[in-house]
């Protein structure tokens, strides 16, 4: 086993409160540390993805993770951010697509492409369709 699978099987077995208004534990932060740390890169997106997709984490979980790796690494998540917005002109996979669109920050460089990306992803994905209206509506320039 890869250093870093084990970091993120030792992520994965953080327990998270149910309550999403609640404090998160230190334990999450270290973990997700501690995967950046062993995956010797700051962008941890696609590994927490597969993740998911093997069922070793739950789609909340994933998010979550993201949302704290976003401030955990060297470069502010902007290397994960590039990631995250290439899934989303994509536009190919619902997990992925949730985990971008759930970050706490506007995806995409500008408002245009954010505005065109959403409005395609909302009418391919019903599902989603919620969260990218209230992106684009919330986002100035759109």
């Amino acid at each position: 086993m890869r250093t870093w699978e084990a970091a993120l099987d030792r992520l994965c077995a953080v327990r998270l409160p149910e309550d999403a208004s609640a404090e998160l534990p230190d334990e999450l932060f270290d973990a997700v540390e501690d995967l950046i740390v062993a995956y010797g890169a700051d962008d941890i997106a696609e590994i927490v993805a597969q993740a998911v997709d093997a069922g070793r984490a739950t789609v909340r979980q994933a998010t979550m993770f993201l949302n704290v790796a976003q401030w955990s690494g060297t470069d502010n998540g902007a290397s994960m951010q590039h990631t995250l917005d290439d899934w989303l002109r994509r536009a190919q996979d619902t997990v992925r697509l949730h985990l971008a669109l759930h970050q706490g920050v506007f995806p995409l460089p500008t408002a245009v492409e954010m505005k065109a990306v959403l409005t395609e992803v909302a009418d391919r994905y019903p599902e989603h369709r919620t969260i990218c209206a209230h992106l684009i509506a919330a986002r100035p320039g759109t």
